[in-house]
């Protein structure tokens, strides 16, 4: 099943981003298969200029809403109270034209 997470982040987050964002990537590096979860695309949400980060995307593949759930409790940027709100959807993907994928 395909899941997708918007999560926004705090007005005063942008610091608080970059100083665990390693730790981030590093995350996401090993826990999505302890979950079950498959990473298909992720990235950063950007402001208009395409570089200040101000967020976060991801289309998973995972079992049930509860592996995403659990996945996201994890991730560092939440310890780290960065998102503002996360958002968690099924997703019925119709069309994909992502070239390299």
């Amino acid at each position: 099943m395909h899941f997708v997470i918007f999560a926004k982040d705090r007005p005063d987050a942008l610091n608080r981003r970059l100083d665990v964002i390693d730790l981030h990537r590093a995350y996401l590096g090993e826990a999505p298969a302890r979950h079950g979860v498959r990473v298909l695309l992720s990235g950063p949400l950007t402001r208009d200029d395409g570089e200040t980060m101000r967020g976060s995307f991801f289309l998973l593949d995972a079992p049930d809403r509860a592996s995403i759930e659990a996945l996201i409790e994890g991730d560092p940027l939440k310890a780290a109270n960065v998102w503002e709100t996360v958002d968690v959807s099924a997703v019925h993907v119709r069309q994909n034209n992502m070239t390299g994928s």
